[in-house]
């Protein structure tokens, strides 16, 4: 359904330790793509996942744009996506479209 067998990788179509998922309201499947930082976003018959929060390169950092071994997620009717930022010690608020995040709890120490 997701990502490419036995193959870790950043392109669109890989993954590298899928973690937490989570499904909106149209059934589009959201993955926390823990190593590369990032979450996925599979919409329903999709080969390829848009990267709706974090890099789609894999970097992870402590800012706003960035994650760090992402553990969880969880999606609202409103397509807003909430993210267990497991390295960073928080969890990020990313609004639906965002291109960055906002921490609604923890404080990165």
């Amino acid at each position: 359904m997701a990502g490419v067998t036995s193959q870790p990788g950043t392109a669109a179509n890989k993954l590298n330790e899928p973690f937490g998922l989570a499904f909106d309201y149209s059934n589009s499947l959201y993955i926390a793509d823990l190593f590369n930082n990032r979450v996925q976003k599979y919409q329903t018959g999709a080969l390829f996942a848009t990267t709706v929060a974090g890099q789609a390169n894999e970097s992870g950092c402590a800012s706003s744009v960035c994650l760090s071994t992402p553990a969880d997620i969880t999606v609202d009717t409103d397509g807003n996506i909430y993210v267990a930022d497991t390295y960073n010690k928080r969890v990020q608020f990313w609004s639906s479209g965002s291109l960055s995040g906002i921490t609604i709890a923890g404080n990165s120490t």
